[in-house]
């Protein structure tokens, strides 16, 4: 699978530093897979294209949020996420359902870039 991205373009234009060159490939298959996802595949044309370049520059900085919300969701582990915590007589509550509220982060870092652009659905955003 082709990527929306490569790391001089995540270090030099987006000025991302959260991830290493080695970890970087992996993690941008992954996010331009969540891209394509989230956009019902109309990215991949747009990509292929290039004409567009403020989209193409829309699409290659979403699919940077994203790779490093899904590093951010990798250090906190599936199930890790805190709902609530106390001190008195220690207690944690953690996400009922993380699976659902790690899309809703991934979404939700996606939509800062290409929000607008018309490749997302913009119908209900919600987390239940």
């Amino acid at each position: 699978m082709a990527t929306y991205v490569d790391y001089a373009y995540y270090s030099g234009t987006y000025h991302g530093s959260f991830i290493t060159a080695g970890e970087f490939a992996g993690l941008a298959i992954q996010a331009s897979a969540e891209i394509d996802l989230l956009t019902f595949d109309r990215t991949a044309p747009i990509m292929a294209d290039g004409t567009d370049l403020a989209t193409v520059a829309k699409i290659k900085n979403a699919t940077c949020a994203v790779a490093e919300e899904l590093k951010q969701q990798a250090g906190i582990g599936i199930g890790g996420l805190v709902k609530s915590e106390s001190i008195g007589q220690h207690s944690v509550t953690y996400v009922d359902d993380p699976t659902n509220r790690n899309q809703a982060r991934t979404r939700t870092a996606a939509k800062r870039f290409i929000g607008v652009t018309g490749l997302m659905f913009p119908g209900l955003d919600e987390v239940k």
